[in-house]
């Protein structure tokens, strides 16, 4: 009598693949929107009375180093927001800090800045910050859950959000000052100097 355990495990494995791959279609998102289920912070009206957008960023983030958090989109003031993710055991995070500082002080008054500290030492991130003189809005993440809804698979990573609070871009990797204004100017349409 012949045997069907080669063609009943045969089958077994094939669904098993099947059903990977219909899940990982299923996690994919489309272009430029984070994986993964929306954060379910409740958004009200921007308080300059910008319009939230039905697939806007919704995200509470927990202050930096007892500092205030912040509320995506409620937060945004009507104004567009360059998202940092970084670390303080990030190599190329410590090199373009300061070229986020000096475009955010060029910024300031167009276009809002956030650094997420991601899966770090609060300690640690302190001293980095201190050494690094960064004055712009700092929030916690020191659970990766933010990020990770997010999209972020390496860092530093840079968000761009629209003041209707969608994801406009996104840059993996290290920036310049220079490349920081023309991702600004690309993705958020402000230009600055």
């Amino acid at each position: 009598m012949p045997s069907f355990r080669p063609l009943v495990l045969a089958v077994a494995v094939a669904g098993l693949l099947a059903a990977a791959g219909l899940l990982a279609a299923c996690a994919a998102s489309p272009a430029g929107q984070p994986a993964g289920p929306a954060p379910t912070t409740q958004a009200g009206p921007a308080p300059t009375g910008a319009r939230v957008a039905a697939d806007a960023v919704r995200l509470r983030l927990a202050g930096f180093a007892g500092g205030p958090g912040f509320t995506l989109p409620d937060d945004l003031g009507g104004r567009p927001l360059v998202l940092n993710v970084w670390a303080s055991w990030c190599g190329p995070c410590r090199t373009e800090m300061p070229a986020f500082q000096q475009v955010y002080l060029k910024a300031k008054d167009r276009v809002g800045f956030l650094g997420l500290d991601y899966l770090d030492v609060e300690a640690a991130a302190r001293r980095f910050v201190a050494k690094t003189g960064v004055t712009y809005p700092l929030a916690a993440d020191p659970k990766g859950q933010a990020g990770a809804r997010l999209g972020v698979a390496s860092l530093p990573a840079t968000l761009f959000i629209g003041a209707d609070g969608t994801v406009r871009g996104r840059h993996p990797g290290a920036m310049t000052a220079t490349q920081l204004r023309a991702a600004i100017r690309r993705y958020l349409e402000v230009s600055i100097p």
